[in-house]
């Protein structure tokens, strides 16, 4: 195995996150690598895909001249602003088709809140991925178990939990979405949720949000989240409507 080899230290505290205010003084400042260490520590600790970290961010959202992009990247930029929140503030649930920058728009507030140096534990989840890592907790030979799997979701101070209801509402999933979601409901804790489904539904026969969470977790959304919904916005994903 080839080895990495380690970084040179700091020029300017020789890797001791100190610098001395004058030449010999015993009086000393933070030195700035310090921050730099720090954020690079908390965008791991976000667990954000590679796909999106680190090129997702508020600032480079393309909007292509939509008024509805427009609205939501002001919207998810004024939640960054104002973190940390109060406990009467809510968080966001970002309502639209595929590939119309939700995601985009939900990492860029987690880049943006890490950027500025503002407090808090922060987490990106995907709940089709946490599912399938769930399941695959119920093997005995799996090195974590199932609450061990959700504790970070539990008790992180903003949550993104990304695609909700994208997984088909059995009674297993009805249940893990309900102990994330009940559980951040009572302890006041902030999420912002991705969600393919509307309410009411864009097309007659297409499924509502309630129809894949449940009503009484719809319910409980209507008071955690402010809607912020993309209905007509065309797949950025799809070369053929992509504009420079």
């Amino acid at each position: 195995m080839e080895l990495v080899d380690a970084p040179a230290p700091c020029a300017s505290c020789n890797g001791s996150g100190w610098v001395p205010l004058t030449v010999g003084s015993l009086h000393a400042r933070p030195c700035g690598c310090q921050g730099d260490l720090r954020r690079r520590q908390r965008f791991s600790a976000a667990s954000i895909p590679r796909r999106y970290f680190p090129h997702c961010t508020l600032a480079n959202f393309h909007e292509r001249g939509d008024p509805e992009l427009i609205s939501a990247r002001r919207r998810v930029t004024e939640f960054a602003n104002c973190w940390p929140l109060t406990t009467d503030d809510r968080g966001l649930l970002l309502q639209g088709s595929c590939g119309v920058g939700k995601t985009h728009l939900a990492v860029g507030v987690l880049q943006e809140i890490i950027e500025s140096d503002k407090g808090g534990r922060l987490l990106f989840s995907n709940f089709q991925e946490l599912i399938q890592e769930i399941q695959a907790s119920f093997d005995t030979d799996a090195p974590v178990s199932k609450s061990e799997l959700l504790k970070p979701l539990l008790e992180a101070d903003l949550l993104v939990l990304d695609e909700l209801g994208s997984q088909k509402p059995t009674t297993f999933v009805q249940d893990i979405l309900y102990y994330i979601i009940n559980s951040r409901y009572n302890d006041q804790r902030v999420t912002i949720f991705t969600t393919n489904y509307f309410d009411p539904p864009t097309e007659r026969g297409e499924e509502c949000l309630a129809d894949r969470i449940g009503q009484r977790l719809r319910s409980r959304l209507f008071e955690m989240t402010e809607p912020v919904v993309i209905r007509k916005s065309a797949d950025y994903r799809n070369r053929s409507t992509k504009t420079i």
